[in-house]
């Protein structure tokens, strides 16, 4: 689902986000950031995540910012996506800017 708002398109997933169904994730993902200068993710109602998922948001990232364009999660990440950030180990090794993003916190404490 997609609300546009003064710029920014907040996307709100509510499905497992796995390899079975991260192809669909990337497309939705890429037409609303193609669509908007800023996207904010609303990942409050995933029940569930994968690797592949995060991979998708780092890369999501990365071309937003090639683009000029700013991606950002509308809550700390929580749950299974803060579980499966630890277990790959993100969070140890989180540089700032990761922090913010997956966090919402200047720096790694």
């Amino acid at each position: 689902m997609i609300d546009n708002k003064e710029q920014t398109t907040v996307f709100k997933l509510d499905q497992i986000a796995n390899i079975r169904n991260i192809s669909n994730i990337h497309s939705e993902i890429s037409s609303a950031l193609s669509s908007s200068p800023a996207l904010t993710l609303d990942l409050a109602d995933v029940p569930d995540v994968d690797l592949s998922f995060v991979q998708l948001l780092e890369s999501a990232r990365l071309q937003a910012s090639l683009e000029g364009k700013q991606l950002t999660l509308s809550q700390p990440a929580s749950g299974t996506l803060l579980d499966v950030l630890r277990r790959a180990g993100v969070i140890e090794t989180a540089s700032p800017e990761d922090a913010q993003f997956w966090l919402h916190k200047g720096s790694v404490q």
